[in-house]
């Protein structure tokens, strides 16, 4: 364990932290974090006793720091800096083997078959074996981290101190050596102080995080704290968000820079017998199931595609990214749907209430209508037959865009319940059809609207315009009386 308790210090006299209590566990990984300038590698330097504190205790596993010799600090900890700086030009090997320094005794320090094994192991880990004759001068600037990190885990420290580890390596090299590290925290009860700037990679391989501001270590704690966006925005005065990482259960920071507020985009829409394509002059922030561009993300372009009957939907992603690429819309930015209703049909209708503007975009059939609340025999996928686009001119959190489709879907099932659709199979009230379509998109402008539910203005609106668009479109489905 690390323990500080009132620790002050800086240089020449003139204190960059001030008053530090800190506990770091035994085998942690202990990551600082904040602004340039807030006093981070000033603390680290106390810590290992490279800078004397002006005031305050500093303990390692409950003894004094004071008390350590040399040597005892060499096998006890080790730090792994910015400079890559080394005068003699050693080789690679030559430089890992010196980690071995501490543990060898006697007068005539000389290396063993345990040394040799130990270099031999941490040289693969940190994937620098390849460059072991070479001369370390000789290498990039992310070569030469790699391999003093090699060193540094050749001594088998219990604490290992790294100051921006990552900062001269690519993204597979910051990976890879943060999954090492943790490798070997796991499997050596290895304690991990270290500072990193990237409040995301300290989110991924942390389990504890300590913010500085201005030398003063302002909170601690486990990485619930990068959730408390209004103290990461005191810390670092920016404006941030925290969100889930889409994979694994870890916070990830956004930062969200100063901008002139955004304006209503325009749009013009394309329609014919074989599309229809809105485009909008800037970026929509969207929420959708749709076969291109599924999921929460930003899209300026929504396209609904129609196909016949006999369309083999095995592989429609790549269909739909290239009946894109063909009319000149980038599917990086588009929403891509597909429905086997005549596209002639569609509605669009358009709301406006309390000064929020929302339009839906809709075409409705029911030849493979469901009851979702019946199980039946599951059967080949076909084209989807209601795809409903609806565009709101409101600043939606995350949360008022599952609201909005929620609104969405409830409106849907109302106008087919109205209608007296009914599941062929099952002959119950159908809900849908089996492959359905929807989308939300925003235009983010204005005040943040955290709901767009049944109870909300927006969400009434989205219901009211939905509802219509299925009937009037299902109205034109019944008088051609074909898909």
């Amino acid at each position: 364990m690390i323990m500080m308790k009132g620790v002050s210090g800086g240089y020449q006299g003139k204190r960059i932290v001030h008053d530090i209590d800190l506990s770091i566990e035994t085998g942690r990984f202990f990551t600082l974090l904040g602004p340039n300038g807030s006093g981070k590698t000033t603390l680290l330097k106390l810590i290992t006793g490279i800078l004397p504190a002006a005031t305050g205790t500093i303990q390692l596993f409950g003894r004094s720091l004071h008390t350590f010799s040399p040597r005892e600090k060499a096998r006890m900890m080790a730090v792994l800096s910015q400079e890559s700086y080394v005068e003699f030009d050693f080789t690679v090997r030559e430089i890992v083997t010196l980690g071995r320094y501490p543990h060898q005794r006697g007068w005539l320090k000389h290396t063993t078959k345990e040394d040799l094994r130990i270099v031999d192991a941490v040289m693969e880990e940190t994937d620098v074996r390849r460059y072991e004759n070479q001369p370390f001068r000789t290498l990039s600037g992310g070569e030469k981290q790699r391999v003093l990190l090699a060193k540094a885990l050749a001594q088998q420290p219990k604490i290992l101190f790294l100051d921006e580890p990552t900062n001269h390596l690519d993204i597979k090299h910051t990976v890879v050596m943060l999954e090492h590290l943790k490798k070997h925290q796991r499997d050596h009860d290895l304690t991990i102080v270290a500072i990193l700037h990237d409040l995301n990679t300290a989110a991924l391989f942390a389990d504890d995080v300590g913010l500085l501001q201005q030398g003063k270590l302002v909170a601690t704690g486990d990485l619930s704290l990068l959730q408390q966006e209004d103290l990461l925005q005191e810390v670092y005065d920016v404006p941030v968000h925290h969100h889930y990482h889409p994979e694994i259960p870890k916070s990830q920071i956004v930062v969200t820079p100063n901008q002139e507020t955004g304006t209503i985009p325009d749009y013009q829409i394309i329609q014919n017998a074989e599309w229809i394509h809105l485009q909008f002059t800037r970026p929509l922030r969207t929420m959708a199931n749709s076969v291109i561009g599924g999921g929460i993300g930003w899209s300026t372009d929504f396209c609904n595609f129609h196909v016949d009957l006999s369309y083999d939907c095995r592989e429609p992603e790549t269909d739909v990214i290239s009946w894109m690429k063909t009319r000149g819309v980038d599917p990086a930015q588009t929403i891509g749907m597909m429905t086997a209703v005549h596209l002639q049909d569609y509605v669009i209708c358009k709301e406006n209430v309390q000064g929020i503007g929302v339009m839906a975009v809709v075409t409705a059939g029911v030849g493979n209508a469901v009851d979702i609340s019946r199980r039946r025999e599951l059967c080949a996928i076909q084209p989807g037959t209601i795809n409903i686009m609806v565009f709101v001119d409101a600043h939606l959190t995350d949360g008022a865009l599952v609201n909005a489709v929620q609104s969405v879907t409830e409106a849907k099932v109302k106008a087919l319940a109205d209608r007296s659709v009914l599941d062929p199979v099952t002959g119950s009230t159908a809900t849908g059809t089996s492959t359905d379509s929807t989308v939300v998109a925003s235009t983010q402008v204005g005040a943040l609207t955290p709901y767009a539910g049944s109870g909300t203005a927006v969400g009434q609106a989205i219901g009211t315009i939905v509802y219509r668009g299925v009937r009037e479109s299902l109205d034109k489905y019944e008088k051609r009386g074909s898909r």
